[in-house]
Formats: C-alpha cells, structure tokens, sequence
C-alpha cells in the first residue's frame, strides 16, 4: 500500500471516528428526536398549525419550545425526549431518573416542571389564559416509562393519537390562525439567539448547582433540610409549603 492509500485509510477511519462521536452527543440525540417528532406533527389535519423550534421572550431571557400546535381544541406544548432505557419519575418529583441495564442510570430534569416553565412563558407574553394549553411529553419508543403523572408522558409512536383525542373545541380557527401568526413572526430562531439561550440555560444550571454545594435552595434561597420521606431521605426546601423543591440524595 502506497503512502497515498495509507492517506486516505487514515482520513476515513478519522471520518469514521468522528461521525461516531457526533451520533452520541445528546445535542445530536435530541435533535435527531425532535426531526422525528416533527415528521409526526406534520401528518396533522389541516386544522393543526405546527411550529418547531420556538424561542419567545420572557422575564429572565428567553424560553425555548421544541414543538407547538396549535388547533380549535387547545395549543399543545410538547416537550420532546429522546432518551433510551427505563424512565423513573412523577409530577412533583425535581428530577427524573433514566436506567440500563448495565449502568447506574442518570438524572435529569423533570420535564413535566420544564414544559410548564415553557407554558408560563407563552401565557404571559401572548396574554393567554393557562387552560387553553395541553402539556405532552414525548420520549422515544425505546423508552420504558414507570413514572405517575397526570400530564400525558408518553411514547412517540402515542403522540398523533393523543392529541387527536381532544375534541372539544376551545378556540375559532380564526384565533388559532391569529396567534399562529403572532408565534410566527416573535419567534427569535436562529443560530446567535439559541447560542445565547443555551450560555444562559447553562448560567442558570452553575448557580443552581452552587445553591446545592451550600445547601441553599435553587428556587428561593432559603436553607435545605434534611428529611425522610416514603422512598428515603431527601433535602427539601424550609420554606415548604410555599416552595416544593426536593433533592433526592444518591
């Protein structure tokens, strides 16, 4: 072999390399799951409009939405995750839980708190009432889910059924097409505005993790107290009932 085909083996075994690397990042995962969401929402009735990838303003900086449809039934906020393995978690609970079986598993945020964050954000800033949004969270069908929630979590192969199970009418489809148009023309997507709005996300996670290392809460500042409860001990905020937060201790 000639120095010229060692070349060319050497550049595509590093193309190879890189390639793989990229297919695991979680930015790639999560894209690659809200494409596939976003082909789902796209079979819709025409009386659905579906915008992906939204980024409004709020009070701290800027909210990011994976997907929003709006329709004469409600304007669903889905929030999407594209994770593997068997899923732990409630409605009140912080943090979720993802498993293999190989690995102790990994926490994450609880999406249902995150998704209502998005909510809050759409509500204030369009000047909606709160009800006429629906709530759904989308893991993927590898996803085993044991969590107990009221708000609708769910595989992707659910999701076209479940919001076609709505059918009591809210809105005219003249207001569905006006805030469609409204969502459209303040949505700020682009690269420089998700770069800032992921340097802020990332701002936000430090600080909350430096609350923890000095046992303050994240949400109001207040002390962490150490607590038993039915599945452990676990810190809580001593600001309860006003502030819910729990952290669940490994």
């Amino acid at each position: 072999m000639n120095e010229k085909m060692y070349l060319i083996a050497f550049f595509l075994l590093a193309l190879a390399i890189v390639i793989k690397l990229i297919g695991r990042s979680p930015k790639f995962i999560g894209k690659v799951g809200e494409n596939k969401v976003a082909r789902i929402l796209n079979s819709l009735p025409r009386e659905y409009k579906v915008v992906n990838n939204v980024i409004i303003p709020n009070q701290r900086g800027t909210s990011q939405i994976d997907h929003i449809v709006l329709s004469p039934y409600g304007i669903f906020v889905i929030e999407t995750k594209n994770y593997s393995g068997w899923i732990f978690g409630n409605e009140q609970s912080e943090k979720w839980k993802q498993t293999f079986k190989t690995t102790q598993g990994n926490y994450f945020y609880n999406p249902i708190k995150q998704n209502w964050g998005h909510i809050y954000s759409l509500s204030a800033f369009f000047q909606l009432d709160k009800w006429i949004f629906k709530s759904i969270i989308v893991f993927s069908n590898a996803a085993k889910l044991k969590i107990d929630t009221e708000t609708p979590v769910i595989n992707m192969s659910r999701l076209k059924r479940q919001i076609l199970s709505y059918r009591q009418q809210i809105m005219s489809t003249d207001d569905v097409a006006l805030i469609y148009d409204k969502i459209i023309k303040t949505n700020l997507v682009g690269a420089e505005n998700e770069k800032r709005h992921i340097n802020a996300v990332r701002n936000k996670v430090a600080e909350q993790q430096t609350a923890l290392r000095n046992g303050k809460c994240p949400k109001c500042g207040n002390d962490l107290v150490l607590r038993d409860g039915k599945y452990g001990q676990f810190y809580g905020c001593a600001n309860y009932p006003r502030c819910k937060f729990t952290q669940k201790i490994d």
